[in-house]
């Protein structure tokens, strides 16, 4: 439970429990920023700080981005990096490969949305926020995605038995990233819709997403 309280806490401080103004990598800011007051709470930038281009988030606080686009959240005043993410590729699948045996799973739903991520979150994250480092996470599940399609409403349950099956451990996303990690793997989501938009808002209250499926 101590463990899930600073999951909680890094997420509000860094920016995903609400809004936040630009971030990214060095070389492709994004749209989050750290406050340099934290109790005032985030803010959703207008302006990329990287690009100048306009920041365009949809109607559930993600800010949109281009497919392979990285995301993340940068302290303004330090222009550190904190935690960074992007989803690389994506493939809309009927079917995909046994975790487990050498034979082919189908969807409960209607087809396998498999991501390719890359994450990263810093060392000096818990110099930011507190607490001990070996403490601090951001979780990269399944849960922690979801789907939308034209105007609807964000479909979050997109886990199931046979998502779950899909691949070989070694090419899986991990589970969480680490203060001073660098992470990359596929995550497997069961969904309906064959084009849309993918979000990664793990409290359901705002980050990014990225389109998929051409």
């Amino acid at each position: 439970m101590k463990k899930q309280g600073m999951i909680i806490t890094c997420l509000a401080i860094l920016g995903l429990s609400a809004g936040a103004v630009g971030l990214g990598t060095a070389a492709n800011s994004d749209e989050w920023k750290l406050p340099a007051d934290l109790k005032a709470g985030p803010a959703i930038a207008e302006i990329n700080p990287s690009t100048g281009a306009e920041v365009k988030v949809d109607r559930f606080d993600n800010v949109q981005k281009k497919a392979g686009e990285a995301a993340g959240l940068l302290d303004e005043k330090t222009n550190t990096n904190y935690f960074t993410i992007e989803v690389t590729n994506s493939q809309v699948l009927s079917s995909c490969n046994a975790r487990v045996g050498n034979h082919r799973l189908k969807p409960s739903r209607s087809l396998f949305l498999v991501l390719d991520v890359k994450a990263s979150l810093a060392a000096s994250v818990s110099q930011k926020v507190g607490g001990s480092a070996s403490e601090l996470f951001m979780p990269l599940v399944a849960e922690t995605f979801s789907v939308t399609t034209g105007n609807g409403t964000p479909e979050r349950n997109l886990t199931s038995e046979a998502a779950w099956g899909c691949l070989e451990d070694a090419v899986l996303l991990p589970p969480v990233v680490n203060p001073g990690q660098s992470v990359s793997g596929k995550v497997v989501l069961d969904i309906d819709a064959p084009k849309g938009k993918v979000a990664y808002d793990p409290e359901n209250n705002g980050g990014w997403s990225w389109p998929y499926g051409g």
